[in-house]
């Protein structure tokens, strides 16, 4: 019975093109092919429990952040604020590596976004095609805030108003997991107006 499995396995795996045996090739240099180089995965690395705080005057708040977590400022002056673990993914990844496998993936961004019109925070969601019939409200040192958490839930943004410009600031935590309103309002908690 064993054999006649083997044969018919044997069989099928020949039939659709799978060679029994490993094919040799031409030894190559993986590394010297342009972005084949395979970045590591670091696992995602938890947060510390010791916190220091992030002045960002160009955006008018500071934040206090876990005392292992790196920054990186993108192209558009948004502040992203990474785990140790996905920032050295991302940084292999844009040296040309490539990510073999998913893998958990965590950010905190912080960016400012112009409000000419100097729109209510309302008006200006929907411009921005935020919608959110649940978005709750808070507050940042006595600013209101409106938190949104759109569907299917994997990022959880706080929306607020300058107090010295016609711009709108906007923390947004993001994930491959569920996140809740509750999560930024931690972040609030941890976010402070500059003078």
């Amino acid at each position: 019975m064993k054999t006649q499995l083997l044969v018919l396995f044997t069989g099928a795996l020949l039939s659709i093109g799978i060679p029994l045996l490993p094919q040799r090739s031409a030894p190559t240099d993986v590394a010297s092919e342009p972005g084949s180089a395979v970045c590591p995965d670091v696992a995602e690395v938890p947060a510390s429990d010791r916190l220091r705080t992030l002045e960002l005057p160009q955006l008018g708040v500071a934040i206090a952040i876990p005392e292992n977590f790196k920054i990186r400022t993108l192209p558009d002056g948004t502040v992203e604020v990474l785990d140790p673990g996905t920032f050295e993914v991302l940084r292999c990844v844009e040296q040309g590596g490539r990510a073999i496998a998913p893998r958990g993936m965590y950010s905190f961004r912080i960016r400012s976004l112009p409000n000419p019109a100097n729109l209510a925070l309302p008006d200006f969601l929907r411009q921005q095609g935020e919608a959110d019939p649940s978005a709750q409200s808070g507050n940042l040192d006595a600013i209101p805030v409106l938190i949104t958490r759109p569907e299917p839930g994997y990022t959880v943004r706080a929306w607020f108003r300058s107090p010295d410009s016609q711009t709108v600031i906007v923390l947004a935590e993001s994930c491959d997991c569920e996140l809740e309103y509750d999560d930024m309002r931690l972040w609030l908690q941890r976010t402070r107006l500059l003078p």
